[in-house]
């Protein structure tokens, strides 16, 4: 084979190698194509609420859908001191912490909510109610950031704190 032929076939394995791994990291960023992404940040919260309601051991590919690979789900809460404490999670944590409860179902509902816009970029600030096996779990506020892309509105952070004693969820909030 002459050097030619050598550095062709070199090239061309390279080409494939490059365009394989390319590949892999897009299907790794899109979104599952049958969830279906908000066109308008306004859709956020129900597409959030048809993500989360459901069986607790449920497939999870509308939320990995609805939310970049890289968001983080922060849970606020207060300490036993009354300070405020929180943890984060990448989805995957979530969905694992949220299987671990079999065969529970879950019913979230964005209870009232308001969005600010600017460009590609949008913040809701939402109420909302969490039901396990038809009893109310949580109520509380949920902070979302969310970003427009070619297919539509994705969350890139959420912050959630639900209600207490000491936190009662204001007036306002409520529909």
């Amino acid at each position: 084979m002459s050097t030619f032929s050598l550095q062709m076939l070199r090239a061309i394995f390279l080409a494939t190698i490059l365009a394989s791994a390319l590949a892999g990291s897009a299907m790794a960023q899109a979104p599952d194509a049958s969830c279906t992404l908000p066109s308008e940040p306004e859709g956020i919260p129900a597409a959030l609420d048809v993500a989360i309601t459901g069986p607790a051991d449920k497939d999870r590919a509308c939320m990995k859908a609805l939310l970049i690979p890289e968001a983080r789900l922060m849970f606020v809460s207060l300490g036993t001191d009354g300070a405020p404490t929180y943890r984060i999670e990448t989805l995957d944590n979530w969905i694992a912490r949220v299987k671990a409860r079999g065969h529970a179902m879950l019913e979230e509902k964005q209870l009232k909510f308001r969005v600010e816009r600017y460009g590609n970029i949008a913040h809701l600030w939402s109420s909302y109610t969490l039901q396990s096996d038809g009893k109310q779990v949580a109520r509380g506020i949920i902070s979302i950031q969310a970003i427009k892309e070619a297919g539509g509105w994705r969350v890139t952070g959420i912050m959630v704190q639900a209600e207490s004693v000491t936190a009662p969820l204001p007036k306002e909030y409520l529909p």
